[in-house]
């Protein structure tokens, strides 16, 4: 299983962060490789979704997962329910500096099933991350605070 903590300071407040992250069905719009987001059920602190994921050459894969978050606290926690992987969970906490300034604090552990898909996201996962996280950057900063 391969597992990575993050942090980032982000010159955004900590509740806009966190909105952005749990607001699922806007990331076709600009998370790399999302192709579509379906909302199976919402609750007012889970939510079931299927992300449908599109890499070069590779036909599309769906994942679903379910989405526990607290709004108090701004944590998320995705758990993996189907798909490609064996397992995979990713971790949020949005934790405020200032009104204008968050650190994040994602932590992910995922395992395929498949041992050389493995080996080839291991490889290339912390550009994966890097894209994933800055795409998150680049919609809060496009988003007025």
């Amino acid at each position: 299983m391969k597992n990575s903590q993050r942090e980032e300071i982000v010159c955004h407040s900590a509740k806009k962060l966190f909105d952005i992250v749990i607001d699922i069905e806007s990331y076709p719009q600009y998370i790399p490789w999302c192709t579509r987001m379906v909302v199976n059920e919402r609750t007012d602190n889970e939510i079931y979704a299927d992300m449908y994921v599109q890499y070069k050459l590779i036909l599309a894969q769906k994942f679903g997962s379910r989405v526990i978050f607290n709004r108090n606290e701004l944590k998320i926690e995705t758990k993996y329910l189907e798909g490609p992987l064996k397992d995979l969970t990713t971790k949020w906490k949005f934790e405020t500096i200032d009104s204008k300034k968050s650190k994040i604090k994602f932590d992910v552990n995922f395992e395929f099933k498949n041992f050389i898909h493995q080996k080839l996201a291991e490889t290339f996962y912390p550009l994966i991350e890097n894209k994933m996280i800055n795409s998150f950057k680049q919609r809060a900063d496009s988003i007025s605070d």
